[in-house]
């Protein structure tokens, strides 16, 4: 399938009037979770992907779209509501799907959020069981955390995170309607999915040899404020949203705007606090 018939049958340019560049941020990190796995072995990490805006401003709306593209059945999961053990039992579970972990019900209960961090590397875990024994398993997913205000959490966790903030002061203003793309077909949007999975080596192959110049580049642009952690994730996005380009003939000024939600993500990593 050509990339502009790719491009129709996923309705990407309503998705696209919708979303704008935030949009294309999270699809093409959701591009690279079908394959976070290998990524995370190639490159010792995947980035976790945190949605976040106030209610009604299109979280939902966004996932549900991207799942069609993988023909994933929408999951959330409430890590609140769950034991250590249980989250544990969940991810290894996840076998190579995108886990959705939502964090605005108003619960009481915390969540230790470095819980999460061994998922970001290798993927391994602890799992115990209620007779004391344990085993190793190993998370071969990525995962999206969703929420109406950024997490609280170490910065150890949210150095691990790529930000999409839909309610952002410079946030893109819908120019369509939301049934414009949340009644896509979910079996002829999963053909997107399938054309990402039979270019797992083109992709996975692309990231190893442009990562190392695009670290480069944002080590050279923020300074050595810049930590190592961000301009890794930042490296892998930037390639991404490329190769997402090039996949679905993606505007040269869209993809720009993209790409520069990124460097902001860089800059705002050598900010002092």
């Amino acid at each position: 399938m050509q990339p502009n018939e790719l491009k129709a049958v996923i309705r990407f340019n309503d998705f696209a009037a919708y979303f704008g560049p935030r949009g294309v941020v999270a699809m093409a990190w959701w591009m690279g979770a079908i394959h976070a796995a290998r990524i995370r072995n190639d490159q010792n990490s995947f980035p976790f992907l945190q949605v976040i805006g106030d209610a009604g401003v299109g979280k939902t709306l966004l996932l549900d779209y991207l799942q069609k593209l993988n023909g994933q059945t929408p999951y959330g999961h409430s890590l609140a509501h769950a034991t250590p053990a249980g989250r544990t039992r969940t991810f290894a579970c996840a076998r190579q799907r995108v886990v959705i972990c939502e964090n605005y019900d108003g619960s009481e209960r915390t969540v230790d959020w470095d819980e999460l961090k061994p998922l970001y590397s290798a993927g391994s875990m602890l799992l115990r069981s209620g007779a004391g024994e344990s085993e190793q398993v190993t998370f071969r997913g990525a995962l999206v955390i969703t929420a109406n205000q950024p997490l609280e959490c170490s910065e150890a966790v949210s150095s691990r995170m790529i930000l999409v903030d839909l309610s952002a002061t410079d946030a893109h203003t819908p120019r369509v309607r939301p049934d414009a793309i949340g009644d896509l077909d979910a079996s002829e949007a999963s053909a997107f999915g399938i054309k990402v999975a039979q270019s797992e080596d083109w992709i996975c192959s692309n990231l190893q040899a442009f990562l190392p110049a695009y670290q480069g580049q944002l080590t050279r642009k923020h300074g050595v404020s810049l930590s190592a952690r961000t301009a890794l994730n930042c490296a892998q996005m930037i390639c991404l949203i490329d190769l997402l380009c090039n996949l679905l003939s993606i505007s040269q000024e869209l993809q720009l705007e993209a790409r520069k939600l990124i460097h902001d993500i860089a800059f705002l990593d050598t900010i002092p606090y």
